[in-house]
């Protein structure tokens, strides 16, 4: 299994979100841990190992090496330049 890290903004983003939207988030990060990609992950372009998880209308931006995964930020997609994050 691999270990998941989420940073401070990823944190702030999760608990904003609904009691039933946490859950699937939730959900979405612990196929992550098995090394699973869940459904609707892409690959981020530009980028060597981003990714992201469309949960509804909520966002999982999240890097994948080896044996950890490092949850960048959750947020509700607004815009193209959401992804410019990582």
């Amino acid at each position: 299994m691999a270990k998941v890290f989420f940073r401070p903004r990823a944190v702030k983003g999760l608990n904003s979100a609904s009691k039933y939207e946490q859950g699937r988030i939730k959900s979405a990060i612990e196929v992550l841990k098995t090394r699973d990609f869940p459904l609707h992950t892409k690959k981020l372009g530009g980028t060597t190992s981003g990714y992201r998880i469309r949960i509804g209308k909520w966002r999982i931006l999240f890097v994948f090496e080896k044996e950890e995964i490092d949850v960048i930020d959750i947020f509700i997609k607004k815009g193209g330049d959401d992804y410019r994050k990582l």
